[in-house]
C-alpha cells in the first residue's frame, strides 16, 4: 500500500490502464483527481450559503466567512470553494435549480472548460505555446544591474544576436533604458539616440522576432517602423495611453506586466494586502483595457512582474503560484534571471546568481511559464528543454 502522485491526466491514464478499469469510466475518475480550490467573490449572504450546502450535499465543501451566515443582505462576502472537477459537475447542476446562482454556475462551468492552448499573432504568424520560448535579453543602457547584459555597440549586439539565435532563443528582447530598483527615468530623446545607434543593425541581423522594452509611445513608434514585432512594456500601458493606441494601429504583439508604483519608488516599501489578487485584477483590468483600446487578445503577453515592486517572499509566493494566471488563457513571461529575489538569501552578486536562476526557471516552467527573458539563452535551452520533456 502506498500513496502515489500523478500530476499529469496522461500519467493517470497509464495507471487506470494498467489496472483494467472500464475504458467508459476513465473520464469520470480523471475529473476526480483534478482538485481545484476555487475564490469566488461578491456573493450575497444568500448565495455564499446556498453554494456551501449545495457542495457538501456534491461531497466537496466551501469556506465561507463568519458574518454571511445570516449576514447583512447587502454585504458582499469572498468564499473559497474546495472541489474536484467531477463535483463541480454535480454542483453545476444542482444550481441550474437554484434561483440567483445563474452567474456563480457560469463562472464554475469556465473553469472546468478546457482550453486551447494559447495562442500568440505575430503579424501573419500564429505562435502555439506547446514547449517553452526563450527571450534573450540585450541591454543597450549603460548602467542596467547584470554587467553581463550590457551591450552598448552595434558590432557587440550583431554578435550577441547571432550567438542567442545558435544557443536556441525565439525572440529577442532589447532595452534602451534601465528598470533596475531606483533607476530614474531617462529622457525620450536619450532612450531614442540610444535605440537608433544599434536597433536597424538588430533588426538585419536578427532572424528571430524581436522586441523592444519600452513605455514611451515615440520609441515604440519608432522600434516598430523598424521592423519589431513586440512592444515590451513594464508598465501595463498604464505610464502613456498613446502606446495602446500605437500598438493598436500597428498590430504588433504587446507583453502587458504588473507593477507596483515606478522603476524608481517600487522597491520602497511594497505592501500587498493580497499579492495574486492585486496582480490577477491588474492583469485582468490591464487585458480589457487594451482590448477596448483596439489591441487584439491574441497579441497580449502577460507577465507578473517579478522583482518590480515586489518584496523577497512576494516573488517567491508569484513563482510557486504562477498557474493561477492561465485563467486568461495568454501566454505567460517571465523574467528571473539574475534577480535580486534569488541572490539576497546568500549574499550573491549578479554575477553569481546563474545555478539559482535555473532552479527557478525550471519551477517557472513546472509552473505555467510560456517565455523565460533570459541573460543567459544557451543555459536556459537546456534547462526548458528538459522540464518540457518531464511536465508537458
Amino acid at each position: 500500500m502506498r500513496v502515489v502522485q500523478i500530476p499529469r491526466k496522461e500519467l493517470l491514464l497509464k495507471e487506470l490502464q494498467e489496472i483494467g478499469v472500464d475504458p467508459n469510466a476513465i473520464p469520470i475518475f480523471q475529473n476526480k483527481a483534478e482538485y481545484l480550490t476555487i475564490k469566488l467573490e461578491g456573493l450575497s449572504p444568500a448565495q455564499a450559503n446556498i453554494l456551501k450546502q449545495t457542495s457538501l450535499i456534491c461531497g466537496a465543501d466551501t469556506a465561507i466567512p463568519k458574518g454571511a451566515y445570516g449576514g447583512d443582505k447587502r454585504k458582499k462576502f469572498t468564499v473559497l470553494l474546495f472541489a474536484n472537477k467531477r463535483e463541480i459537475e454535480k454542483i453545476i447542476t444542482r444550481l441550474t435549480e437554484q434561483p440567483g446562482m445563474e452567474k456563480i454556475k457560469d463562472c464554475l462551468f469556465e473553469f472546468i472548460t478546457e482550453k486551447d492552448l494559447p495562442v500568440l499573432k505575430l503579424n501573419g504568424d500564429e505562435i502555439k505555446f506547446h514547449r517553452t520560448y526563450i527571450m534573450g535579453i540585450i541591454n543597450i543602457s549603460p548602467d542596467s544591474f547584470y554587467s553581463g547584459s550590457r551591450y552598448t555597440t552595434s558590432s557587440t549586439v550583431k554578435k550577441v544576436i547571432e550567438e542567442m539565435e545558435k544557443e536556441g532563443a525565439d525572440f529577442i528582447d532589447i532595452g534602451a533604458e534601465s528598470t533596475r530598483p531606483g533607476a530614474e527615468m531617462v529622457t525620450e530623446e536619450e532612450e531614442l539616440r540610444r535605440l537608433k545607434a544599434i536597433l536597424p543593425v538588430a533588426m538585419k541581423t536578427a532572424r528571430i522576432p524581436i522586441s523592444v522594452d519600452t513605455y514611451k509611445p515615440a520609441v515604440a513608434e519608432f522600434a516598430i517602423d523598424q521592423g519589431v514585432k513586440i512592444i515590451n512594456d513594464i508598465s501595463g500601458l498604464g505610464f502613456n495611453k498613446m502606446m495602446a493606441k500605437i500598438i493598436a494601429k500597428n498590430r504588433v504583439g504587446v507583453v502587458v506586466m504588473h507593477i507596483k508604483g515606478t522603476p524608481k519608488t517600487m522597491q520602497i516599501n511594497p505592501q500587498y494586502k493580497n499579492l495574486m489578487d492585486e496582480i490577477h485584477n491588474y492583469l485582468k483590468a490591464r487585458i480589457q483595457f487594451a482590448i477596448d483600446c483596439g489591441i487584439e487578445r491574441e497579441r497580449i503577453i502577460i507577465d507578473p512582474g517579478l522583482g518590480f515592486g515586489k518584496r523577497l517572499e512576494d516573488n517567491y509566493e508569484i513563482i510557486e503560484r504562477l498557474g493561477e494566471l492561465k485563467i486568461f488563457n495568454r501566454p505567460i513571461l517571465v523574467g528571473p534571471s539574475r534577480k535580486s529575489f534569488i541572490g539576497k538569501p546568500f549574499g550573491l552578486e549578479p554575477e553569481e546568481r546563474l545555478e539559482g536562476t535555473l532552479a527557478v526557471e525550471a519551477l517557472l516552467i513546472k509552473n505555467g511559464a510560456s517565455i523565460l527573458r533570459v541573460h543567459d539563452v544557451a543555459e536556459a535551452k537546456k534547462v526548458a528543454l528538459l522540464i518540457d520533456r518531464i511536465t508537458k
